[in-house]
């Protein structure tokens, strides 16, 4: 995208008669698709906040599965805190803060101008069904707060047991009704489901839904009176706190 990058100081509205760079931009909605699956400027590695959100429930499960295993209090506590830190973390987008972020985008693709009926249509449904993970999300931080303080190493590894099973529900999902089937309806959700629900709505799309180019993902912006645009001079920070 040489071409498109060495244009990014001109207006926007440029951009669609560049022909030969890009034919037109992206929909706004397809943009906060992208956001949520792809990439975004303010993430750590700059990435889609599901991939983030996926990113740090596997590091809060690793951290739980080895405080699990632990006969050391100190360890167990030292674990668990890391744990709790990569699922509630807000800074540093945590699972439960990435998730909601994720959440957030998928709503504001489904409230912009240019939205399908198909995203206006999915984007409540996979907002309730990202309930339970961030239920979750809460129950951990909870639970990390009474192993913080435990003084018994059989509590401290009784928390930390039940901390290991919420961390590995957020990743994968869990059969609480006991069916036999993993993740057979929303409440029994991970975020391994949650995706499989956003790639669904993707490949409903109708044009069809295109990775998003970075210039595009880094350089939406929202102006005071709420219309999102794209940052003619490139800038790729955010306007009005939008993230």
């Amino acid at each position: 995208m040489t071409c498109l990058r060495s244009f990014a100081n001109y207006a926007v509205v440029f951009l669609p008669l560049l022909h030969g760079c890009v034919s037109r931009p992206p929909t706004v909605a397809h943009v906060h698709i992208g956001h949520a699956i792809t990439g975004v400027h303010v993430t750590p590695n700059k990435e889609g906040y599901m991939v983030t959100a996926r990113r740090r429930a596997d590091e809060a499960l690793d951290f739980a599965n080895k405080a699990q295993s632990g006969n050391d209090l100190g360890l167990i506590k030292q674990n668990i805190a890391l744990s709790n830190q990569a699922t509630n973390d807000k800074d540093q987008f945590g699972v439960r803060e990435a998730l909601m972020m994720a959440v957030n985008h998928i709503s504001f693709a489904a409230t912009s101008d240019d939205a399908s009926v198909n995203v206006q249509v999915s984007a409540p449904i996979f907002a309730a069904d990202s309930a339970r993970v961030v239920e979750r999300c809460d129950l951990i931080g909870l639970l990390s707060k009474d192993v913080a303080v435990s003084n018994s190493l059989h509590e401290a590894q009784v928390n930390a047991a039940e901390i290991s099973r919420l961390t590995r529900a957020n990743v994968f999902g869990e059969d609480s009704n006991g069916s036999g089937k993993i993740g057979s309806n929303p409440s029994e959700y991970g975020l391994v489901q949650l995706r499989t629900e956003l790639d669904a709505m993707i490949a409903r799309e109708r044009p069809r839904y295109v990775t998003v180019d970075q210039w595009y993902l880094f350089n939406l912006v929202r102006l005071p009176n709420g219309k999102w645009v794209f940052d003619k001079f490139g800038r790729g920070g955010n306007v009005e706190g939008y993230k």
